[in-house]
């Protein structure tokens, strides 16, 4: 007599056989597959991975356009390097200047004494008959001690009566009719200019044939 198979859907064993999985296991495995690739939790068979950031163009974005941004960088990077150059030459040149002419305010405030004490070693030799007078003999020695130390630090006069007009030199307070030369020549010179080392400091006031 055959022996009759369990139905059951809850039978423990088939045939006298432990069953592996309950029943209804393995539909509930491929619905949970089918589940995660809806969601993306895995790869879809066929689909390309994502690619890895190394320099390719982003997905979305033109090759075209990554090659405009690497150009527009790449001019931005030299006007960069070029204002860097320009600063550092400006900022050398400026330090130069004030090693060479550091002492260019000082200087222009002893002129007005040096003009005051030229003017009164000339007006006292005018009062005084004897040339050989002590009190103007040692004004004329501290003019020239004067003088002497502005010009060791690179102090000159700048010559004028007799030379052509000059605008980089000499400053025109009035012209005068002059029928001995041509005109443009400075006839007198009211106030002297100088120069510190190759820098005009001061203009020299003239009058100027006419």
């Amino acid at each position: 007599m055959a022996t009759e198979k369990s139905t059951h859907p809850n039978a423990a064993e088939v045939n006298g056989v432990p069953s592996k999985k309950p029943p209804g296991s393995a539909r509930a495995t491929v619905a949970a597959a089918k589940k995660e690739r809806q969601h993306g939790k895995r790869p879809v068979a066929g689909s390309a991975a994502p690619k890895v950031a190394d320099g390719r163009a982003p997905a979305g974005e033109k090759p075209d356009s990554k090659a405009a941004r690497l150009a527009e960088l790449e001019e931005k990077h030299l006007r960069l390097m070029a204002e860097y150059e320009n600063h550092i030459k400006r900022t050398s040149k400026e330090k130069q200047d004030l090693v060479t002419y550091g002492g260019t305010e000082v200087i222009q405030k002893l002129l007005p004494v040096l003009d005051d004490l030229r003017r009164t070693v000339a007006h006292t030799r005018q009062l005084i008959a004897r040339k050989d007078d002590p009190v103007v003999r040692g004004m004329q020695l501290v003019l020239d001690k004067f003088t002497r130390a502005l010009e060791a630090e690179g102090v000159e006069v700048i010559n004028s009566v007799g030379e052509q007009f000059d605008p980089h030199l000499h400053e025109a307070l009035m012209r005068r009719e002059s029928k001995d030369g041509p005109a443009g020549i400075v006839l007198e010179e009211f106030e002297p200019g100088y120069r510190y080392r190759d820098r005009v400091i001061r203009h020299a006031k003239v009058v100027v044939s006419g």
